[in-house]
């Protein structure tokens, strides 16, 4: 037998082992943990917005003890990869054939994929739960329960602002897999609005679970940071908007920099030869550490952008003390409240009087130091947890 398959056969023995006890269990009524299949490939790149909601919700999830998490990813992982970018919960089951040292033939391939819908199979679980939009195909085959997340509905509301591959793709399968879901969460109201508006879906299966906001983290030494900056964080693309801060920053009156904390997306290259030089720092993918250092000496934080799931930069600025400047549109006014100065996206000049007022006037800056605080703290990822377990078991005994 060769090496790959004898590891699935292996593999499968057990499987069907833990069937066969959690089948006896339900025939005795003992108890019997609620089983959530996670899919967890956005940990397979650096994580950014999507990656980091399903990082902090599945590590609440597994602090509940009536709650067995199954997490399920790539079918296979070999000496080339692929690598996890994130720590997972200790008593979480991952499952993946393990095939690092393995010699790998032209089967390999077709003989885990197999394998893998097996395994899933006989791991009867009792819900899938999906936090990038839709399962991918393996789990989809064998998903009895499943609860998707959406995140925004840029698609729909703005297509132009997306790659033609991605549009292509959330337009072919998410009809499909709301039809499918037995429940839908949203992020925010302004996401549930949009989803209700373009699909013909029953309200009643859509929910909306603000996501929380991670622990702040002590910041380090500002180190080559500049003296006084405006800040910006996210990945560089159309829809970020950041053209709007540019135009707005060349105009103001300001002593300091602009620091533009992000990766170049899609699109950008305009946006980005506009980052060389200057008053302007570009500082490309930071991770979380060094990130509490530039929103903790940053003087004020600009979101410019022109749609929004949810906005977690604008919270993270305002849980580490920093004022902050948002659109007027989707979901920020409801992310913000009264803890953030809002604008046109449209109009830069908005932006310049906003900025304006808010590092003339010390007084405003304090109230919205004040308030930003306040606002942070109330979005809580075990309660974010909490709220999406109550939709998992809903689902799950539908």
């Amino acid at each position: 037998m060769i090496p790959v398959l004898r590891i699935i056969v292996h593999t499968l023995g057990h499987a069907l082992a833990d069937r066969l006890r959690r089948a006896r269990d339900g025939a005795l009524r003992r108890d019997r943990k609620l089983r959530i299949a996670i899919d967890i490939r956005p940990f397979y790149e650096p994580l950014t917005g999507i990656g980091w909601y399903l990082h902090h919700l599945i590590h609440e999830l597994a602090k509940s003890a009536d709650v067995e998490l199954v997490l399920l990813g790539d079918a296979r992982v070999t000496d080339e990869g692929p690598f996890l970018h994130t720590t997972l919960p200790a008593n979480a089951r991952v499952c993946t054939f393990d095939l690092r040292g393995v010699p790998q033939s032209r089967l390999s391939r077709p003989l885990t994929a197999a394998g893998y819908v097996a395994w899933m199979a006989l791991l009867d679980c009792d819900v899938f739960f999906a936090a990038n939009y839709f399962l991918p195909r393996l789990m989809s085959a064998v998903a009895k329960r499943r609860v998707i997340v959406v995140h925004d509905l840029t698609y729909k509301r703005f297509p132009e602002l997306l790659q033609k591959e991605t549009l292509d793709n959330l337009e072919r399968q998410m009809g499909r897999e709301i039809a499918l879901a037995d429940a839908v969460i949203c992020v925010s109201e302004s996401t549930r609005s949009d989803l209700v508006h373009y699909y013909e879906v029953d309200p009643a299966r859509v929910v909306t679970v603000h996501s929380g906001l991670a622990p702040r983290r002590t910041p380090g030494p500002a180190g080559d940071l500049p003296p006084r900056y405006i800040l910006f964080v996210s990945t560089i693309e159309p829809r970020k908007n950041l053209d709007a801060l540019l135009d707005a920053f060349e105009k103001l009156d300001y002593p300091g920099s602009l620091i533009v904390a992000g990766r170049i997306g899609w699109k950008a290259e305009k946006t980005a030869a506009r980052l060389r030089g200057g008053r302007i720092v570009h500082l490309d993918y930071v991770d979380a550490q060094r990130l509490a250092t530039i929103y903790a000496n940053a003087e004020v934080f600009v979101f410019p952008s022109l749609y929004e799931g949810f906005g977690f930069p604008m919270l993270e600025a305002m849980s580490y003390g920093v004022p902050v400047i948002a659109a007027r549109n989707s979901s920020l006014p409801e992310v913000g409240g009264d803890a953030a100065l809002y604008f046109d996206a449209t109009r830069p000049g908005e932006l310049v009087e906003q900025l304006q007022r808010l590092l003339a006037d010390d007084v405003l800056r304090e109230e919205m130091v004040r308030r930003g605080r306040a606002r942070a703290e109330q979005f809580r990822w075990d309660e974010a947890a909490a709220k999406t377990l109550v939709v998992l078991r809903r689902a799950a005994s539908a």
